[in-house]
């Protein structure tokens, strides 16, 4: 992308991330031996460059994960029914993922604490809250190095969208179409919010 064309919308691509991992999580639950997803990866990849030659990398990047991480955490508390549940699962899993850890700079941890910050005021606010973009930017703008902001961004981008499209494939039952037409709403009524 150059510096000249539209700026992505943060929420655009959450959504259509999203998408693109929901629906290769099905395809692939159903059995399908199936390639990798490169454009699952080269789309998010394309609006962090963008951003990021427009000098609006960290807080554009922030505000997809923001995104992503309410998506999850709203998944969970579909699947579990209160905070009380979703506050165990954080810790069940915040701990499987301390120990599956082996990157030396691992998004799993940040990722986990992101997660702890959205799950403690339960969902509240809209999107882009600013209380909300505070509590979550501080771990998440510490991880982001100066020298990999791009990969850092990607690598807490992909970590949250692969999460999430485990579990929402799970709850539209691997279907294709009903993932498709949660996911249109979804992003349209985030789009409208902001």
């Amino acid at each position: 992308m150059s510096k000249t064309s539209t700026r992505p919308e943060p929420a655009v691509v959450a959504f259509e991330l999203l998408e693109a991992a929901t629906l290769d999580e099905a395809n692939r639950a159903g059995g399908a031996e199936l390639p990798p997803n490169w454009g699952m990866y080269r789309a998010p990849t394309a609006a962090l460059e963008h951003w990021h030659e427009g000098g609006s990398l960290r807080g554009d990047s922030l505000l997809l994960v923001e995104h992503l991480a309410v998506e999850l955490t709203g998944c969970r508390y579909q699947q579990l029914g209160d905070r009380a549940a979703v506050q165990q699962w954080l810790v069940a899993f915040g701990d499987d993922v301390a120990r599956a850890q082996q990157h030396a700079h691992p998004a799993g941890p940040t990722a986990v604490d992101i997660l702890g910050h959205i799950v403690g005021e339960g969902l509240a606010g809209r999107g882009g809250d600013g209380a909300r973009l505070a509590r979550i930017g501080a771990p998440y703008l510490l991880y982001v190095r100066d020298d990999h902001e791009i990969e850092d961004a990607r690598e807490m981008a992909l970590t949250f969208g692969l999460w999430a499209a485990g579990e929402l494939a799970q709850l539209l039952h691997d279907d294709p179409a009903r993932i498709t037409a949660y996911l249109t709403a979804r992003g349209a009524h985030a789009a409208r919010v902001r």
